[in-house]
This record gives C-alpha cells, structure tokens and sequence, in this order.
C-alpha cells in the first residue's frame, strides 16, 4: 500500500488490524464481565448509564490514563480483578500477549 509516497508493508498492515480488533475485542469482554457480575438488577435506563460507565472504566484501563468515574470502589472483588487484568493487558499490549500465549518466535 502507497501512502504519501511511502510503501507501507502488508505485513504492518495486517499487525496493526489485529492489535485494533484484538484491543476492541479485549474492552468487550471485560465490559461485559463487569456488566454481568454486577449482581444488581437494574431498570433499563439506569443499566444503560452503567454500561457507560463500565465502558469508561474499561477503556480507561486498557489505556491505562488514570482517568475514572469513581467507580472503582463500588466493584466487587472479582470485578476488580478483571479490571487490573485490563490494565496489564493493556500495559503489556494485545500483540505481546498474543506472541506469548501462542509460544512465539
């Protein structure tokens, strides 16, 4: 691919596609981990309000920015951990961790 007189690689290409899919598909699982181990049942307009919170929250960790909703201290114990294992998965990166739970070169 021809980028601004530049040739960019397919393999690069390819390498980016599966860190943004593997990024998004890591956000979703913990989101939903976190919705579905709330524990509370909730009318429809306050659970969608959760759900972006958890959103936030996942995001936030996955980019390890620090930033956050005060929703921490409301989660529960396995919530917590789910969360933590976001912030090292994004810490470490979706590719890393892909190399390295398939035995990599």
């Amino acid at each position: 691919m021809n980028v601004c007189s530049r040739t960019i690689p397919k393999e690069i290409i390819t390498r980016t596609i599966f860190i943004i899919f593997a990024s998004a598909v890591s956000v979703s699982l913990i989101t939903s981990i976190l919705l579905l181990t709330t524990g509370d049942y909730l009318p429809p307009f306050q659970s969608r309000h959760l759900f972006v919170e958890y959103l936030f929250e996942s995001i936030s960790a996955f980019a390890t920015v620090g930033l956050s909703m005060n929703l921490t201290p409301k989660l529960n114990d396995f919530q917590k951990v789910a969360i933590t294992v976001l912030m090292f998965a994004g810490r470490v990166g979706p590719l890393t961790l892909a190399f390295l739970s398939a035995g990599g070169p």
